[in-house]
């Protein structure tokens, strides 16, 4: 099937699944508010740390280099040698078995040898305690692109060298914290992602450690640009529903009151990236993202289009929490979801609004009928706000508007 007519198919579906939710429900609840939860004062959180926009450049300007070949075959040998050098360089431990890469194997050969297709990168900071040493806190993203294709390279600044340069500086700050943390601090850098997730699919299978020592995972992918280029300072935070008390961490961490966060259930969009093999196995995770561009897998995802202030601004809130889970007592433990949290509402709610925004300003240009159907999408949500939760019905619905939304015009 041609990708236009997939995208149709996709289209009519999911417009179908979101007309018979809305009749079928109707979205009319009306329940009342519910109180504010008090304050909790956060006492671990290192404001101390900060990421700055030039410790950020420089990597993401190598990693999408043209010497780099989009970090496909031939371009990823030369990114390993660069993250390695900066993994020894901060004294950090080989994650594997007193190595820093985790080969992947392929199919055997004619002759039943094994045969190998990537590797994995990993290091870790020691815990600074025995006790300490038998949990694990992994940060992860991943470093391989699409590479060259009919001829044209394709850099991936923002997919993902974005993500690797958060990893690298986080690394760097927690390594140089004065005291070490109280749990081991795992740095990954999966290969392999976009080969439906591999690396990160085999490093769950054939942990460093027993599967039940993973205590936390935190996964970026595509930091350092917006959603569909919206004029939005807004990183999106996947995982809390699981975790909700992480909400307040994050908020704490955060360095600037211009960088929004916006909190999504991860069953709005399904499985994007290398936490999906984690999730999977009911291991309590984050995931951060700024979303698809028109630049996605394009050889138009190039350094130059990196927004370093805001990529430096969401690595340090990435730091902060990685020091901070670190330091934890205890780590909080996999939740079921509350079915009745508006937080997918409110996110929802601003994404609609930049959207009819730029719709008016003619940045860009949504046809009648999306108009009618982000109105319709960001009115339900604000309603949903207002009441201060929302229904079964509602959210099954949020969760379809929300896919056919991301389909068709991102």
């Amino acid at each position: 099937m041609r990708r236009n007519d997939l995208r149709s198919t996709c289209w009519l579906i999911l417009i179908a699944g979101v007309l018979l939710i809305c009749r079928q429900c109707g979205i009319t609840c009306a329940d009342e508010a519910r109180p504010p939860a008090p304050a909790t004062p956060i006492t671990l959180i290192d404001s101390a740390i900060r990421i700055a926009a030039d410790d950020v450049r420089p990597h993401v300007q190598f990693l999408a280099s043209p010497e780099l070949k989009g970090r496909g075959p031939e371009g990823k040998p030369a990114a390993r040698e660069y993250i390695i050098a900066h993994f020894e360089k901060l004294g950090l431990k080989p994650l594997f078995d007193g190595d820093f890469l985790q080969p992947l194997p392929g199919q055997v050969d004619e002759n039943g040898n094994p045969t190998y297709v990537g590797a994995n990168i990993g290091a870790y900071l020691p815990a600074d305690n025995a006790a300490g040493a038998k949990e694990w806190i992994v940060l992860n993203a991943h470093y391989d692109h699409l590479g060259i294709r009919n001829g044209r390279i394709y850099p991936g600044a923002d997919d993902n060298a974005s993500s690797m340069s958060m990893l690298l500086e986080t690394a760097r700050q927690l390594a140089n914290l004065k005291q070490r943390p109280q749990r081991n601090i795992a740095f990954v850098a999966f290969d392999l992602e976009e080969q439906l997730l591999w690396g990160s699919r085999w490093f769950v299978a054939h942990p460093p450690c027993e599967p039940e020592q993973i205590k936390f995972c935190m996964t970026a992918d595509l930091l350092g640009r917006s959603l569909g280029n919206l004029p939005m300072r807004t990183v999106f935070i996947m995982g809390t529903e699981r975790t909700p008390e992480f909400r307040k961490y994050l908020t704490a961490a955060n360095p600037s009151g211009s960088l929004e966060l916006g909190f999504l259930g991860a069953d709005m969009v399904g499985t994007r990236s290398d936490y999906g093999p984690f999730r999977d196995q009911e291991i309590p995770f984050l995931f951060f993202s700024t979303g698809e561009h028109p630049d996605y897998h394009t050889p138009n995802d190039t350094p130059d289009k990196i927004d370093y202030e805001k990529l430096a601004e969401i690595s340090t809130i990435m730091a902060r929490l990685c020091a901070h889970l670190g330091e934890l007592p205890e780590v909080p433990t996999w939740k079921s979801p509350d079915p009745t949290d508006p937080i997918d509402a409110k996110t929802m709610n601003r994404v609609t609004e930049a959207l009819l925004k730029a719709d008016d300003t003619g940045k860009i240009q949504l046809s009648g009928f999306h108009r009618t159907f982000v109105s319709q999408l960001q009115s339900k949500t604000g309603g949903a706000m207002r009441r201060g939760r929302i229904s079964a019905e509602e959210r099954v619905w949020l969760i379809r508007a929300s896919q056919f939304l991301l389909i068709s015009v991102f």
